[in-house]
């Protein structure tokens, strides 16, 4: 987040941007990957943008105080953005319920289940003032980019870019998408189970609906993605079970039912299988 703007500041010969650090109540707070930081406590001021950052265990974030304060911000008109699982504080602040929040692919299906009249977008960036929003990890950085040219024009935004040998990636890129050049039929088939986790359709119905024989369908999954239709919308719910586990506190029976399966042991052993833990001991990073 601050690199971006330190550079811009460098290329404008001026400290257009700066950055306060802000929790609760201020204090020394711990980053995921352990570093101490110095924060200050929630301010009274209304900054030009407010950038919520929420890290693992959104749940534990969205705390009374930071919820009653981003309403605040939004009442005075405040420029508001937020990071990957910072959507689910936004969500619970009732922030989403016009303007849509890019969110990370993991927590897409959790925070989804958890607020159904919340608008979360499966996109790398958002820029849509007065609100933004970035799906975290590289996207953040496009997301910053967004917010300097904002604040001055895209001329410093590419070159801010262009300082940190950044291209940004094409529009609507996914890390997990089926590459164009698989055939189409293939991608057909992976889009319906992915529209199917909660309630599976067979193979046959999955091949009825791309319009091949099962014995096609099978041979091309095989050919292009090296396991079979089976073999893949079992992972595809497996790994939706996983996002929902680690990013929201919804019961495991839950999770199960809505990834597929109605037997909960059923499950379990399915996720043991494949992940090598038991999914109640799988909740955390």
């Amino acid at each position: 987040m601050t690199e971006p703007l330190r550079v811009a500041n460098r290329e404008l010969g001026r400290d257009r941007f700066g950055w306060d650090v802000v929790s609760d109540e201020g204090g020394v707070v711990s980053s995921s990957s352990g570093i101490q930081i110095e924060t200050n406590p929630l301010p009274e001021d209304v900054p030009e943008a407010v950038i919520l950052l929420s890290s693992y265990k959104p749940d534990r974030a969205a705390t009374d105080p930071t919820l009653a304060w981003l309403r605040r911000m939004d009442r005075l008109g405040c420029l508001m953005g937020c990071v990957d699982t910072g959507a689910l504080s936004f969500a619970k602040a009732g922030l989403l319920t016009v303007r849509p929040a890019a969110t990370h692919p993991e927590s897409m299906a959790g925070f989804q289940r958890q607020f159904p009249g919340s608008l979360f977008v499966d996109r790398m960036a958002d820029f849509s003032p007065p609100r933004f929003s970035g799906a975290g990890g590289v996207s953040t950085l496009d997301m910053t980019l967004a917010l300097i040219g904002h604040f001055t024009d895209e001329r410093v935004a590419r070159r801010v870019a262009e300082i940190l040998t950044y291209k940004p990636p094409i529009e609507g890129w996914r890390p997990d998408a089926i590459p164009e050049s698989i055939p189409r039929a293939v991608r057909d088939a992976v889009s319906i189970m992915d529209a199917h986790l909660s309630k599976c359709l067979s193979v046959a119905e999955i091949a009825q609906r791309v319009e091949l024989p099962i014995w096609k369908l099978n041979r091309l999954f095989q050919r292009y993605l090296h396991t079979s239709p089976t073999s893949y919308y079992v992972d595809r719910r497996l790994a939706r079970a996983r996002d929902m586990l680690k990013n929201t506190s919804l019961p495991v029976g839950e999770v199960a039912s809505d990834c597929g399966y109605d037997n909960a042991e059923v499950f379990s052993r399915a996720y043991r299988l494949r992940f090598e833990v038991a999914p109640s001991a799988d909740r955390s990073l």
